[in-house]
């Protein structure tokens, strides 16, 4: 296959957010005709629940028959995110302790992942009905549910940081450890940052030559990226380089700039990166309309916030090879890593005599 899609919201007609059991087997079909397999990636809204559980109920079943070969699994952006981020509105919201459960059960019948903000609460803070976030955690991975971190607070991001490394910990300390326990939505986009990451209109462009050296003039390491790049994105990337979760990054040029993706990749490596799409290739998303930015090419909602990328593999490719990636280095950002990541799963450790 030419591509694992690992991260996305939409292939051909399909809005993944509002699919159902009957679109399985179409979807399975186109996936097979372009060649790529894929982890459809869908912004729950509440009332949506029960039909989530059907999707991937009977997604489990027609997997197990061996008739999905082309789709890895699904996963959930949401709903427990920051109050920033050009997410659907209603892709944001609280879930019951019975809502988490009924989301983490999924994870035998093929939910892989889930993208939480991981600053939200601290790991001892009651989410609902007495259930804490380290609790939550629990649920999730004792049923092969990871959490990919992603849409932090923007209020204090010392805290952010800080709180990576205590979820980190605490998953590191009761699950046996992997690269892949903890996975991460997209670097750099929704998170706090010191650094211009992206220049998406022409006006913006004026001010890129500078604002762009100042992040990639002086060489990455451990104990400057802080002061370039900001305590969150420092947080992801140095746990990275541990072997303690697992990025991703968007080569579209949008989302972030080509430079900064070379750069990230120089930093850590090929082998501990994942690229993603986070595209769709139509105008909705979980029912909200969206249009599409004619500089940009990005999908925007109707306050202009970025809601999702238009690029697919293919130009994602081209951009990579254009920043003197070899077809050796994309295959293993594009192919190898993302389906090691969503073949792994999480066990607890077993306990010392």
């Amino acid at each position: 296959m030419t591509a694992f899609l690992y991260h996305f919201h939409g292939l051909g007609p399909y809005d993944f957010s509002t699919m159902s059991p009957d679109d399985l087997a179409p979807l399975q079909q186109l996936a097979a005709d372009r060649d790529v397999e894929i982890v459809p990636t869908i912004y729950l809204r509440r009332e949506k629940l029960p039909a989530l559980r059907a999707l991937v109920e009977r997604y489990g079943v027609l997997s197990a028959e061996g008739a999905l070969p082309n789709i890895a699994g699904f996963a959930i952006e949401g709903p427990l995110l920051g109050p920033d981020g050009g997410i659907p509105r209603k892709g944001k919201w609280h879930p019951t302790a019975d809502e988490w459960r009924q989301l983490a059960d999924l994870g035998p019948h093929g939910l892989r992942y889930v993208v939480m903000a991981p600053d939200g609460a601290a790991l001892d803070e009651p989410l609902d009905d007495g259930m804490t976030f380290a609790d939550l955690l629990d649920r999730c991975y004792d049923n092969e549910v990871r959490i990919a971190v992603g849409h932090f607070h923007r209020d204090d991001p010392y805290r952010s940081a800080r709180r990576v490394g205590e979820v980190l910990d605490y998953l590191h300390s009761r699950y046996e450890s992997s690269p892949y326990l903890v996975l991460t939505d997209h670097l750099y986009n929704d998170m706090p940052r010191t650094f211009a990451h992206a220049w998406r209109t022409e006006a913006a462009l004026a001010r890129k030559p500078e604002q762009l050296a100042a992040v990639i003039g002086p060489t990455w390491t451990r104990q400057n990226i802080a002061e370039l790049l900001g305590p969150v994105p420092a947080a992801v990337l140095t746990a990275a380089l541990d072997g303690r979760l697992m990025p991703c990054l968007n080569f579209d040029g949008r989302h972030v700039d080509l430079a900064i993706c070379r750069r990230t990749v120089d930093f850590l490596g090929c082998d501990r990166l994942i690229a993603l799409t986070d595209h769709t290739e139509i105008n909705t998303m979980a029912g909200e309309a969206l249009t599409q930015d004619t500089y940009s090419r990005l999908r925007l909602r109707d306050d202009g916030a970025v809601a999702a990328g238009s690029s697919g593999y293919e130009l994602q490719r081209a951009n990579m090879l254009s920043i003197g990636l070899d077809a050796t280095q994309i295959d293993q950002l594009f192919h190898r890593n993302p389906k090691a990541a969503v073949a792994y799963r999480p066990k607890r450790q077993t306990a010392r005599v």
